[in-house]
């Protein structure tokens, strides 16, 4: 299949769960995305960017907090190139692979799209994507290199051709309550706190208000993927050969963060948090703390003003296997376009001003999310004031790419199945490591 045009496997298990893919922003909003008749490129007819042909694009992606950023985007081409108008499509992330998938198997994929690290290999694999390794080379060959962080650049490489242009990165902090903190009388999270430090005070503030002094459900980005790289373990091998269940320091990991909920009660458990979810909780001030990536700050910011929250880094490992026990999860988005647009060369024009600085800080200070393009993360922090929102920004020094193999989709759930037997007791942490090291291996090796 490699190589050549092919229809994007039907039946394939297209899409994780959505706690899975936390990362991915699994927000509401319109659902009105993709192609229409009336407004693809098709309809339009070919041009290039210069020529003053009218030509209308379409842009899909699937996060409303920001469609304004990807609005203004569009608005700063159109200035520059006032033949060529793009209209932002938003979809939701529980919609948007379906009908992404749709799409490449009528034809009729969107002129630009977000795409994600789960799905990029299955995308790539298929001659879907088209290749935009030189696309700066004119002014610099190692442009991506010398302006993306390289495993944003790595993340939509395919057999050495890139195929994205990274869009932004995100990280996940420690969000906290500080009226529940002032309620129960400790001092707010800061750089120095350990897992030991948030243990005790969340026992504290339990004891004190009665409220939850952490929110730590089951979730894989946000949560345990945290602690396993923050004790020194890892959750498959850089060369995805092998998974990491086995190590002492993921089985450390593990155990830290769902302790947190079975071993203490200063956690709702699983099913409590089926009745009424992690960020729900925290906006109904039920709860003190709890990990949240940064593609969840417009929501806190925007829609609940009141709620009187801020941001730390995550607290570190006190005694890692390895390393010095600071790890963040970080994962990027990229721009892609199809590789039969009949627009390519106003398209790729397109994407090579959203891989630049201009465009990045748009991205930023309209509170899209962290650029992906170096140096530009303080155009994003500077939207939320009074808020320690620099903090995911500070931890990209040291965060951790979230890790992904072609085949995820068809072994995560499992894993999160096993890892689901464990919060509720009906499974011991290292049978279940057992279980799940013998199931990614048995995928990784038929990648």
């Amino acid at each position: 299949m490699k190589g050549k045009k092919a229809r994007i496997a039907l039946g394939m298990a297209i899409c994780l769960s959505a706690s899975a893919l936390a990362g991915c922003g699994a927000k509401e909003g319109n659902t009105e995305g993709g192609s229409t008749p009336e407004s693809s490129s098709a309809v339009s007819g070919s041009g290039t960017a210069s020529e003053g042909k009218p030509v209308k694009l379409t842009m899909l992606g699937w996060e409303i907090y920001q469609q304004a950023g990807m609005e203004a985007l569009a608005e700063a081409y159109h200035e520059e190139h006032p033949n060529v108008t793009i209209e932002v499509q938003i979809s939701t992330w529980s919609e948007y692979w379906t009908k992404l998938e749709a799409m490449a198997n009528s034809g009729s994929l969107p002129d630009i799209f977000w795409m994600h690290t789960n799905e990029f290999s299955k995308y790539a694999d298929a001659g879907m994507l088209a290749e935009l390794t030189d696309l700066y080379d004119e002014e610099d060959k190692d442009y991506f290199k010398n302006n993306f962080p390289d495993n944003l650049v790595g993340n939509f490489t395919y057999d050495d051709k890139i195929y994205g242009i990274p869009k932004d990165v995100d990280t996940v902090a420690l969000v906290y309550n500080k009226d529940i903190f002032d309620e129960a009388g400790v001092a707010y999270p800061d750089d120095t706190w350990t897992w030991d430090t948030l243990v005790e005070v969340s026992e504290t503030i339990k004891e004190k208000t009665g409220k939850y002094g952490m929110l730590a459900d089951d979730t894989e980005q946000e949560g345990w993927l945290n602690t396993i790289y923050q004790a020194g373990g890892f959750y498959i091998s850089e060369d995805k050969t092998k998974a990491g269940f086995e190590d002492e320091g993921t089985k450390k990991g593990l155990k830290e963060y769902i302790g947190w909920q079975t071993e203490h009660d200063f956690s709702p458990n699983q099913k409590e948090f089926s009745d009424l979810g992690r960020v729900e909780r925290f906006v109904a001030g039920e709860g003190a703390m709890m990990n949240l990536g940064s593609w969840g700050i417009n929501n806190l910011y925007i829609n609940y003003p009141d709620l009187n929250w801020d941001v730390a880094v995550l607290p570190k490992c006190p005694d890692p296997v390895k390393g010095d026990g600071r790890a963040s999860i970080s994962n990027g988005l990229a721009y892609a376009t199809a590789a039969d647009n009949p627009n390519l060369d106003v398209v790729k024009d397109v994407l090579k001003f959203l891989g630049t600085k201009e465009a990045a800080v748009i991205h930023g200070e309209n509170g899209a999310a962290i650029p992906a393009f170096n140096n530009t993360g303080d155009s994003w922090a500077n939207n939320y004031e009074g808020k320690n929102v620099k903090a995911y920004v500070d931890q990209l020094e040291y965060s951790v790419q979230f890790p992904y193999s072609k085949s995820k989709s068809a072994w995560y759930p499992e894993v999160e199945a096993t890892l689901l037997e464990v919060y509720s007791g009906n499974l011991d942490l290292d049978k279940a490591c057992e279980q799940c090291q013998q199931v990614v291996d048995e995928n990784l090796a038929a990648e």
